[in-house]
């Protein structure tokens, strides 16, 4: 399961047989739903799967199951007590509670819920077998994870690049450029310019990293459309938006950010509108 594309809403307070739409822009260029009577609304911090998206999503269509947070994680709250390091003692009046995320022990079978697993998903350079590795280690605690790989096939052939063509960007990483992003600004990827016409906006956070500030980055799961300023081919659909953030220097502290798109950040998978 991934992240479920920002330009995914779903029928307004319904939890079950909701319907799906994916918003287009109109002619003037901003999104609207056109052909129902019904209200929608953002499907929030959701997932959809890797199946729908390859099968349904990547090719403009609409039959696309989406699935709730609350499916994938379960919270604990533990209550815990200030402590009094020097003294060795509990400190009065600093009692706190706490929230800590699971993993639900789910699996699908026939489109129910069954038992025990969840997946989350993590673009990678090459195979997992390279990494000799068949485990992976979650969160603080280091929960014991299987790793399960992916094809990722449908997204590795050349796309050719348009002229005056929308396409849709679909972030699979923390998205940052200099600048932030606004309407109209112009964006490269792999040297082909392009102009934001819309940001679908998955949220931001702040994100840290190794040789990297702490920075606001665009959450997995936005989607920008784009309208192709040059014309050319591009040697996979997955690809990186150009550009560094620019951060501030402080004395004594060396941030490495010429590397800043071979750790991965900006990237995405790019993908011809269908209207």
């Amino acid at each position: 399961y991934i992240p479920a594309p920002a330009d995914v809403v779903k029928e307004r307070k319904k939890k079950d047989n909701y319907e799906v739409k994916i918003l287009r822009l109109s002619r003037e260029g901003v999104p609207l739903i056109t052909g129902t009577d019904k209200a929608f609304e953002t499907v929030g911090n959701a997932f959809i799967s890797y199946q729908h998206f390859v099968e349904s999503y990547s090719r403009g269509m609409e039959n696309i199951k989406v699935y709730p947070l609350e499916e994938f994680i379960s919270v604990e709250y533990r209550i815990g007590i200030g402590l009094d390091k020097d003294r060795r003692v509990a400190k009065e009046t600093l009692l706190y509670s706490q929230e800590f995320l699971r993993l639900e022990r789910k699996e699908r079978e026939n489109n129910q819920l069954k038992f025990a697993r969840a997946y989350i998903s993590v673009l990678a350079d090459g195979r997992w077998e390279d990494a000799g590795q068949e485990t992976a280690g979650l969160g603080g605690e280091r929960r014991l994870a299987f790793v399960k790989e992916e094809s990722i096939r449908p997204f590795e052939k050349p796309i050719q690049i348009e002229r005056g063509k929308t396409y849709k960007f679909y972030c699979t990483s923390h998205l940052s450029v200099e600048g932030g992003l606004r309407r109209g600004s112009a964006l490269k990827i792999n040297s082909l310019s392009f102009e934001l016409l819309w940001l679908f906006g998955g949220g931001v956070e702040y994100v840290s990293g190794f040789a990297k500030p702490f920075l606001q980055m665009l959450r997995p799961g936005s989607v920008l459309l784009l309208k192709a300023l040059d014309g050319g081919g591009l040697g996979c659909r997955l690809c990186q938006i150009d550009g560094k953030p620019k951060v501030n220097v402080r004395k004594g502290i060396r941030w490495d950010m010429d590397n800043f798109l071979d750790r991965g950040w900006n990237s995405g998978i790019l993908m011809e509108v269908e209207r």
